[in-house]
């Protein structure tokens, strides 16, 4: 028995290359990222905003605020660090040559003749008001406050996210014959039961705005706010007092804008329930800029556990907030009746060996931060009140409703959810991607067909010519420039965005994962050659008995050769050579193409992979 190392092989086939594309795999509504930073590294901004907003209607908000789980997926971070993929996706929308424009990518179908509910018209809502309309129903949007937009206007601060690119957004999106109804709130105006009887299905989205409570000793005290309830209040105009040392409780996005905005105004909202105190960094910034003297922010988690983003947490501590890290609360200490501290200890670790929230402390640990006001941010839950003891809706143990992952229809026939109500805070695109899922089911439930949607068509062709941007492994990332601390008042955007020639030069760096070096196994003559010049080591020629193969790697080898894998591992060929295969690391691979140029032979080529068309989610 060989002890030499085996090696795991997979087939370069349709699937494979749609998942090597990381960006656009990990982003909730596969937006091609790499299309579009490719267009801006050729300076062509036009392009790059219509490959942007094809599959994002929200794709101007995103800009700002998306939580690019692209940028987290980022293969040029395996190198040094990933793109700044959201601010490259600002570039395109702020640079390009024509005004904010409707996206979503879906064109206008023939009348269906039946009426649609949507609840809620935050993101997700929206979302799913504009593509049922345009699938031909009759959509109705309940809104039961003044303003569109959800947490969007209400919880993202406006120094984040401008008033005017949310509306501008929201009035694209609706302008395609939705009726809108503000100031109607289910269960008050109208009852859930009647909407049921008067429309052939519902999407609700009515998000999470109801702050989870922290149950420790003297939470009641007058100075304890919830941090929602804070939110709110900022940016629907309140003065809200807090004295001169505040305490923001979380360790998550919507807490640092908290405490920035009690210099200002309001906060963002979270992926999943593992990362429940992400408000909290909202709030604190939102405290900052409302005028507090010092603001502190006490988490469980430890700097580096901490659920908040790396930029967010940057700017929080720019901007002066003190963070208390691994520090839990167990006491709000009270004095003539009102808030004067909060008495912590010591959290030894916030989750078991299984990642679950279970948090430990250390005993006789104590220790009490002095404050005028505490803002509680540890989470949101969903307020379903209105529903009616009816119309109950199945929940997860964690009070969320229960939905099917791929059609997020619901346990009441009809009755579809997305976003917040269905999965706790999570980011915007998150809520978006739910709302396309859902106006897709909704369309399969009421017309009893698929949606007729542009097919995809994955290809893969040759590149007659391939060459990288000169220096591109070695320009460092370009940090989004933002306005200087003295200048943080009122509600100026913080972030500036990138000129054009930053934006280039950052584009630059993509390592254009859709770009593949292949092998025509016809031409190759296994000199080595390719394995010798690569400089990361990326190539790989091994006998094939050394291969730790899925099942499709031996379908081909028999389709292509007439020979199991097995006999290739264990036989000679007529020649009395063995059974090569070409393996490739994909992760260090930098698309340089040497080993391309390097064939004697030709038998190395690049390939280009391109999926056209709207891609359904």
């Amino acid at each position: 028995m060989s002890l030499l190392p085996k090696f795991k092989a997979k087939v370069v086939d349709a699937d494979w290359l749609r998942k090597n594309v990381s960006c656009r795999a990990a982003c909730p509504v596969h937006t091609n990222a790499q299309g579009y930073i490719e267009a801006i590294s050729l300076g062509d901004f036009d392009t790059a905003y219509e490959l942007a907003r094809r599959p994002n209607p929200f794709v101007n908000v995103c800009s700002r605020i998306c939580g690019h789980p692209c940028e987290t997926a980022c293969r040029r971070g395996v190198h040094d660090l990933p793109l700044s993929i959201r601010a490259l996706k600002r570039a395109a929308v702020d640079l390009s040559s024509g005004a904010m424009r409707q996206g979503g990518g879906i064109p206008k179908r023939s009348k269906q003749n039946k009426k649609v509910a949507v609840i809620g018209a935050g993101p997700a809502g929206v979302t799913a008001a504009h593509d049922l309309t345009l699938y031909g129903y009759d959509v109705t949007l309940f809104e039961g406050s003044n303003q569109l937009g959800g947490m969007l206007y209400h919880g993202v601060p406006e120094y984040r996210l401008p008033r005017q690119v949310i509306q501008s957004e929201i009035e694209g999106l609706l302008n395609v014959g939705v009726e809108v109804r503000m100031n109607t709130k289910v269960g008050k105006d109208i009852s859930f039961s009647d909407i049921r009887r008067d429309y052939k299905a519902i999407f609700l989205a009515v998000g999470a705005q109801k702050g989870r409570d922290l149950r420790i000793e003297g939470v009641e005290t007058d100075g304890v706010i919830n941090g929602i309830d804070f939110l709110l209040n900022v940016s629907l105009g309140y003065k809200v007092p807090l004295g001169n040392r505040v305490v923001v409780v979380g360790g998550g996005n919507v807490a640092v804008d908290v405490a920035r905005t009690a210099a200002r105004e309001a906060g963002i909202l979270v992926p999943d329930e593992d990362h429940r105190y992400e408000a909290s960094i909202d709030i604190a910034r939102s405290a900052m800029r409302l005028g507090a003297g010092e603001v502190h922010l006490v988490c469980l988690e430890s700097f580096q556990e901490m659920p908040a983003h790396d930029e967010e947490l940057e700017e929080t501590l720019r901007e002066g907030i003190t963070l208390h890290n691994s520090r839990g609360p167990t006491k709000v200490v009270a004095k003539d009746g009102k808030c004067a501290g909060l008495q912590t200890v010591n959290c030894i670790s916030v989750f078991d060996e299984n990642r679950r929230f279970s948090p430990k402390f250390e005993p006789n640990s104590e220790e009490v931060i002095e404050c005028d006001t505490i803002l509680l941010a540890i989470g949101q839950m969903p307020d379903l009140s209105f529903l009616g003891e009816e119309n109950a809706l199945d929940r997860t143990p964690s009070g969320f409703v229960k939905a099917d992952g791929k059609t997020m229809s619901t346990n009441l026939p009809g009755v579809y959810v997305g976003g917040d109500v269905a999965f706790g805070a999570r980011t915007a695109i998150e809520g978006i991607a739910d709302a396309r899922r859902a106006a897709v089911a909704i369309h399969r439930f009421l017309s009893g067909t698929g949606v007729d949607q542009d097919a995809e068509r994955p290809r893969l062709t040759m590149l007659p010519m391939h060459k990288m941007p000169a220096e591109y492994d070695r320009i460092e990332r370009l940090e989004v420039p933002t306005l200087s601390i003295d200048r943080r008042t009122g509600v100026t955007e913080v972030e500036l965005g990138y000129t054009r020639e930053e934006a280039m030069t950052e584009a630059s760096r993509c390592l254009k994962c859709n770009r593949v070096p292949m092998v025509d196994w016809d031409k190759c003559v296994l000199c080595g050659g390719c394995v010798d010049v690569c400089p990361y080591g990326c190539l790989k020629i091994v006998p094939v008995d050394r291969l730790e193969g899925e099942a499709k790697v031996g379908e081909l080898a028999e389709a292509r050769h007439g020979v199991t894998v097995s006999d290739m591992s264990s036989s000679e060929t007529e020649t009395g050579n063995k059974w090569f295969a070409m393996l490739k690391d994909e992760e260090k691979c930098t698309r340089c193409a040497l080993c391309v140029e390097r064939c004697p032979v030709g038998a190395m080529w690049m390939g280009k992979y391109e999926e056209e068309g709207y891609v359904a989610v």
